[in-house]
């Protein structure tokens, strides 16, 4: 096979240079990639369960439905509401003398702790004190409650998490990144959750400079003589 001139070459390479605008964005040079992996999540003697160490460790931006799971950092609410395991506690604020919000409430319905126990939550505002109180709850009808179906969510990358055990995407599958989602599939209940990213942030600005160095210096060939 014989190999294309070198002038040939040189027209290919400077107009794959000029035109580098049209196909350059698909690239994504200044992009990040993300890596989502799944677990099974299971009960037992009505706990919840990962049985996957190390997907229990790289879950430490917790499971959407389910506050104070494992390896999330300790907040005001997962200290303060695992004093109120199965009670009431009334709580003063030293500011606040009234609320309509629920202020202590977190945005999840339920707690989960270490030892997989679950607890349904309530904040509310009585009489000039925020009355917490959890009640512990079936952790699978809560699992159940929580889990989402994969028809949610039109883009496929969620399901090959689950049937590959890993995917990577070049955008997040969910707003909150990092925060694992639990998914029923054929009776079997998976948390899928991000593991990693690389890259750089993304950067128009950067793109757009190298793109016009890229046309330049294509001209330049095309007009450059032997």
């Amino acid at each position: 096979m014989r190999l294309p001139s070198p002038q040939t070459r040189r027209l290919l390479v400077a107009l794959l240079l000029v035109t580098n605008p049209f196909w350059g964005p698909a690239l994504e040079l200044t992009g990040t990639d993300y890596t989502y992996e799944s677990a099974e999540i299971t009960v037992e003697e009505n706990r919840l369960v990962v049985s996957d160490e190390g997907a229990r460790y790289d879950m430490y931006h917790g499971i959407d439905g389910f506050d104070c799971w494992w390896g999330t950092a300790d907040t005001r609410y997962c200290t303060l509401e695992a004093l109120t395991l199965n009670r009431t506690v009334e709580v003063d604020h030293p500011t606040i003398v009234s609320s309509t919000s629920g202020y202590l409430a977190t945005d999840e319905e339920y707690l989960a702790y270490s030892d997989g126990r679950v607890y349904a939550y309530n904040s509310t505002w009585d009489d000039g004190q925020f009355v917490l109180s959890t009640e512990r709850v079936s952790a699978a009808s809560a699992l159940d409650d929580v889990a989402q179906s994969l028809s949610t969510y039109p883009d496929s990358a969620a399901e090959q998490a689950i049937r590959q055990e890993r995917v990577r995407t070049d955008e997040p599958l969910w707003a909150d990144e990092g925060e694992g989602r639990v998914f029923e599939v054929d009776g079997e209940y998976y948390v899928v959750y991000q593991s990693g990213s690389s890259g750089m942030a993304s950067n128009p600005t950067a793109e757009a400079i190298l793109s016009f160095f890229a046309v330049v210096y294509g001209v330049a060939i095309l007009l450059t003589h032997d």
